[in-house]
């Protein structure tokens, strides 16, 4: 089987090309030039051995145990003290590293081009470590994280480069060396095969890469109008209180049973933080949409001029100061942030309570759909500080008030608010913040948090849950909390925006938003300090509780935000990348290895099948070969192979002592195959015959155990010849 050179020399410097690609954003060039070069040696022998008369196993046996060999020799070398004091510490590394990938790198390409010369099934091998090597390296890369794989992201981020590009050019380059080994197979058929793998690798490693800037979230922020399009500045009639404003599809606060939100880790945004601030409750809210009106079975954004005043529907061109927002005063402090856009939003946030937006320079367009600076007057005192304030705002007229205080007219509303308020001291059960913080502790007590509820067909959703198993997230017990404090009297509105722990600050001045950070709260509005945030936090909870936000990520995300050139962290101690990359190098590598052999071995069986059960399905024209082809598959499970050179008619004639039907089978398919029209006569009833005659001699003439362990064999089809 002598390859021709020019073919030997293209698949040399596939493989030559795809280990060096593989090898260079994790190492350095001298070692990935090391890892090419034995990579294409690998296959300049392997193609040597192929002519040869060595088997397979061996050579397959062989290259495993020269790796291990060289492995050990490579772990002596890096232990010898005096090659380490001829050379430079980074020298020496260097040499070890060099060693240690070239090495490696021969007798794994040796085997494998060896193998794929002589069975050109292996092919699919060949495709599918390219395919593996670069999704794998940008499989990290989903879900927003650009800072991931951090070999190869720091480097190009230092530098102000966008690793997408890299990713792209990789992903480019493994086309083009997949298409080279392809390009080398004769069979059509083969050909076509060969090309729907590359197309379905090709889409995997689309699916790691995808695509340059970070992946959208679900349209609409799940169910809370948070995400999508703006719709631009509304025009607002002063002409008229009930007429005022016009309700945008966004203003609809959604109920959804089975509620998955798909992009839970997809980052949305971050923010910048100028001053330093820690919240009374724990966490940054971030407030982008109000909701007021009820319109018989739930809240949505107000349609009067008044109300709710302070979100604003457009997103800042110069500066834009925010209506009826709070004054800073002992409850409320100053505080300034910049919030950078990852992905559109219908509305600006801001955090807590904005008193004004103002458009910023966007430091990184090709990363941020916009950027902007918010001034904000967040609350510093706890509810007790609070208390003693009056609910509403004297400015209010009735017809206000009322629409904070409007509810269904499910009389156990009421009955259940007074229920709990019962339980308040005598002399402070009039107080309006702590009717709201009972109402919002009942429900933390009595509810239990999932995503997967069942209350959106109701006619009332939020009684529903309840008065029913209140079990819901935040939609239901931001609703549920409103509609109790207001039966108390209190005005109370559900908002929505981004909550996040301070925990997830971890101590820098950024903040990643998460589309999983997506909220509604309660707020209820008290006399002097303004809308206060009352929120639920049931402490039962039916979902798996969300990951840490990645903190190089946020750092990273941060730095951009800023407009600085960001660079790769600290990399500890000398030697501790290459520590921790073996290992991690090691890790992966069983990993993929345990999947790669349990893939490869379920593709053999299927084909071995396949070879097997072909004759029944086979048409006429066509069953002298698959029959044949079958049995030879047999004779292979117990050892019984044609030897090189030996012709189909002489292999019968050898084993006719011990199967005398087959030469008859050898004969109808040879025939069959040069167009004899005796050999065409044969029928299906005859061939299938034969086929059992051949079957039956060959279990009289082996031993059962021979022949159940060459069934387990998978490949044992690929030494039919």
């Amino acid at each position: 089987m002598k390859g021709n050179a020019v073919i030997v020399a293209l698949r040399a410097l596939v493989y030559a090309l795809c280990t060096a690609v593989f090898i260079w954003p994790l190492a350095s060039l001298s070692t990935a030039i090391a890892g090419g070069l034995g990579a294409g040696l690998g296959v300049l022998l392997g193609f040597r051995l192929a002519d040869s008369r060595l088997r397979s196993l061996f050579i397959l046996l062989g290259s495993v145990l020269g790796a291990g060999l060289l492995a050990l020799l490579i772990a002596a070398l890096a232990r010898s003290s005096a090659l380490a004091e001829a050379l430079s510490p980074a020298g020496f590394f260097a040499l070890v590293d060099a060693l240690r990938f070239g090495l490696l790198a021969l007798p794994l390409a040796l085997a494998l081009s060896a193998l794929s010369a002589r069975h050109r099934a292996l092919a699919f091998v060949e495709v599918g470590l390219g395919g593996m090597m670069v999704s794998q390296l940008v499989a990290e890369h989903r879900h927003g994280a650009i800072n991931r794989p951090f070999e190869i992201a720091d480097p190009i981020l230092s530098v102000g480069g966008d690793p997408s590009v890299v990713f792209y050019a990789l992903g480019g380059a493994a086309v083009v060396l997949l298409a080279l080994v392809l390009i080398m197979e004769r069979s059509i058929v083969r050909l076509v095969l060969n090309l729907a793998l590359m197309l379905l690798i090709v889409m995997a490693a689309g699916l790691g890469a995808s695509s340059g800037v970070l992946p959208r979230p679900e349209p609409q922020g799940g169910g809370l109008g948070l995400t999508g399009k703006p719709e631009g500045k509304q025009q607002d009639n002063k002409h008229g209180q009930g007429k005022g404003r016009e309700r945008r599809d966004n203003d609809n606060l959604e109920f959804r049973d089975q509620e998955q939100n798909k992009d839970k880790q997809t980052p949305v945004a971050v923010v910048l933080l100028h001053d330093d601030y820690s919240p009374p409750t724990g966490i940054y809210y971030f407030r982008q949409g109000a909701f007021s009106q009820f319109n018989g079975r739930r809240l949505v954004g107000t349609t009067r001029d008044g109300l709710d005043r302070d979100v604003v529907d457009s997103f800042p061109v110069d500066e834009l100061s925010v209506p009826d927002a709070p004054e800073s005063n002992s409850e409320r402090a100053t505080l300034e942030s910049t919030v950078a856009l990852l992905a559109d939003h219908t509305r600006p946030f801001g955090l807590e309570s904005p008193v004004s937006f103002q458009a910023a320079q966007n430091p990184n367009p090709e990363r941020f759909k916009r950027v902007y600076k918010v001034v904000s007057a967040a609350l510093t005192g706890d509810f007790m500080t609070m208390m003693g304030r009056l609910a509403g705002s004297p400015k209010w007229s009735a017809e206000d008030r009322a629409e904070y205080l409007a509810l269904p007219s499910d009389p156990r509303y009421a009955e259940l608010a007074q229920k709990i308020a019962a339980d308040l001291p005598p002399e402070l059960s009039k107080d309006p913040m702590l009717k709201a913080w009972s109402i919002s502790e009942w429900l933390s007590k009595e509810g239990t948090y999932s995503l997967k509820s069942k209350h959106a067909t109701a006619e009332d959703p939020t009684a529903h849950f309840l008065f029913g198993d209140k079990v819901g997230y935040c939609v239901h017990f931001a609703h549920a909390a409103t509609y109790l404090m207001r039966a108390l009297g209190v005005p109370a509105r559900v908002a929505t925006g981004y909550a996040i722990d301070e925990s997830a600050r971890q101590g820098g001045s950024a903040i990643l938003v998460s589309s999983g950070a997506a909220h509604a709260w309660p707020e209820v509005y008290l006399d002097g300090v303004g809308w206060v945030i009352v929120d639920v936090q049931p402490e039962r909870t039916l979902d798996p509780a969300p990951e840490p936000p990645d903190a190089d990520l946020q750092r990273l995300l941060g730095q951009l935000a800023r407009g600085i050139r960001p660079l790769p962290p600290d990399g500890g101690p000398p030697g501790t990348f290459w520590k921790d990359w073996l290992a991690n190098a090691a890790r992966w590598a069983g990993t993929q290895l345990g999947r790669g052999l349990v893939s490869v071995l379920v593709a053999l069986y299927l084909a071995k099948l396949w070879r097997r059960l072909a004759p029944s399905f086979a048409r006429d024209t066509s069953l002298a070969r698959v029959a044949y082809r079958a049995e030879l598959d047999r004779l292979a499970e117990v050892g019984v192979t044609r030897r090189r050179g030996e012709s189909r008619e002489a292999f019968a004639e050898r084993v006719h002592a011990e199967l005398p039907s087959f030469e008859q089978l050898t004969a109808a398919h040879v025939g069959a195959r040069f167009g004899s029209q005796r050999a065409l006569r044969h029928g299906r009833p005859e061939l299938t015959h034969l086929s059992t005659r051949v079957r039956l001699e060959r279990a009289r003439a082996f031993a059962f155990w021979r022949r159940v362990l060459g069934a387990l064999v998978p490949w044992s089809f690929f030494k039919a010849r």
